[in-house]
């Protein structure tokens, strides 16, 4: 089975078990068996961008204007075929863990991370919900979510790149938030 992992450093060798930056995740090295769900790990993010329909087909989802061209385009990665000793599955699809130290088999460049999230949407391995698309029910909830992170991680009064990340991208839910401290 093959197992990827994407990052925007380049030149690995090995990947070694740490705690994710933004994520409440125990440590070790996080891979996937699905390559469009890799590719969502090109940059470092704030939020999950995917899920996952009924089906269990994976998509993209902007949970903001033109989300997928600001997050992704012009960002290169790299993607790497791993191979790891053993894994354990997540509660996320098609996603497993390695407690030790993995060994990467190879590196592949990725020179445009919106040009190759765009190309699996071309190849109907990922569905892409552009921000302009989703219902008015769905925005009012990416909005209720995004404040909802923002009282969880006190960013009103945590400056900082996350801070400035939320309050760029959600400012409706920045405004909520920032009105309950007054």
């Amino acid at each position: 089975m093959a197992y990827y992992h994407c990052s925007p450093t380049a030149g690995l060798t090995v990947l070694k078990a740490q705690k994710p930056e933004t994520f409440e995740k125990p440590a070790g090295v996080y891979l996937t068996t699905l390559f469009p769900m890799a590719l969502m790990y090109a940059i470092k993010n704030y939020e999950y961008t995917y899920g996952y329909t009924v089906e269990g087909k994976i998509y993209f989802y902007e949970s903001f204007p033109n989300a997928l061209e600001v997050l992704y385009r012009g960002k290169s990665a790299s993607l790497y075929l791993c191979a790891p000793e053993s894994t354990n599955p997540t509660s996320i699809p098609n996603e497993a863990v390695s407690e030790a130290a993995v060994p990467i088999v190879s590196e592949t460049h990725i020179p445009d991370a919106c040009d190759a999230l765009l190309k699996q949407e071309q190849e109907g391995t990922l569905t892409i919900y552009r921000y302009h698309e989703l219902s008015e029910e769905m925005r009012n909830w990416i909005c209720t979510e995004a404040a909802g992170e923002i009282r969880k991680c006190n960013l009103i009064n945590t400056p900082g790149p996350m801070a400035d990340y939320y309050r760029k991208h959600y400012p409706e839910s920045w405004a909520i938030v920032k009105k309950e401290h007054k």
